[in-house]
């Protein structure tokens, strides 16, 4: 195997062909949403309960739109294991003024986390530090809009295809959730740009590169 200097491939990993847009009418879709309660528009964060997810930003993000009428129906749903440090979200959530409308869900499979990309208005993913990041994948493979933050990994795998967000402001996440909200053209065209981008992360194609590369061409 003969690999030229100086020379650096990248070959990115695939996501879960499981994760998928989903009729609204998908019979486990509605019988998911009857057990778990989520009759109600909702924003979503999926991953570990810890720091450097910024999840505290997303509770104070809710908490400014929570005060406003028009998204008055509107709940935050944190879903995935505790992690790291996490009692600091709990009080977080516990301090709120809008605490009865955050639901922790706890870990979640595979399938439930389609549905819940199938279901959420928005999903949002604030993170410090990221050295992938399947969630924002996940979640644009299911139609769901999403929000990332502009720092490390984020931004090359989201592309085009997602909301670009300064964690340390809570002003801009909080805007680019109610533009998603608010603005039927911008999430159509978010749904669009996120069917597209997650095809570009697939196992098979994965494979063909990396074949390429040890063939040497």
């Amino acid at each position: 195997l003969k690999i030229p200097e100086n020379k650096i491939e990248v070959v990115y990993p695939g996501i879960n062909p499981i994760f998928r847009k989903l009729a609204p009418q998908d019979e486990n879709l509605n019988k998911f949403r009857l057990e778990k309660k989520l009759d109600f528009p909702f924003i979503l964060y999926l991953g570990t309960l810890e720091p450097r997810k910024n999840i505290a930003a997303i509770i104070r993000a809710f908490n400014l739109m929570a005060r406003e009428k028009e998204f008055k129906d509107l709940r935050l749903v944190l879903a995935g294991k505790s992690g790291w440090l996490h009692g600091g979200i709990m009080k977080e959530a516990r301090n709120s003024h809008a605490r009865d409308r955050i639901a922790f869900l706890g870990p979640v499979e595979n399938q439930e986390r389609v549905f819940l990309y199938n279901l959420a208005e928005a999903f949002v993913y604030p993170s410090f530090f990221e050295g992938f990041g399947f969630p924002p994948l996940e979640a644009q493979a299911c139609g769901c809009p999403t929000i990332v933050s502009d720092r490390t990994s984020l931004p090359e795998i989201a592309g085009d295809a997602a909301l670009l967000i300064d964690p340390w402001r809570i002003d801009t996440l909080t805007e680019a959730i109610v533009k998603i909200l608010e603005d039927k053209k911008l999430k159509e065209k978010l749904i669009k740009n996120g069917f597209r981008n997650a095809a570009k992360f697939n196992w098979e194609k994965a494979a063909r590169e990396v074949i390429t590369l040890f063939n040497g061409k």
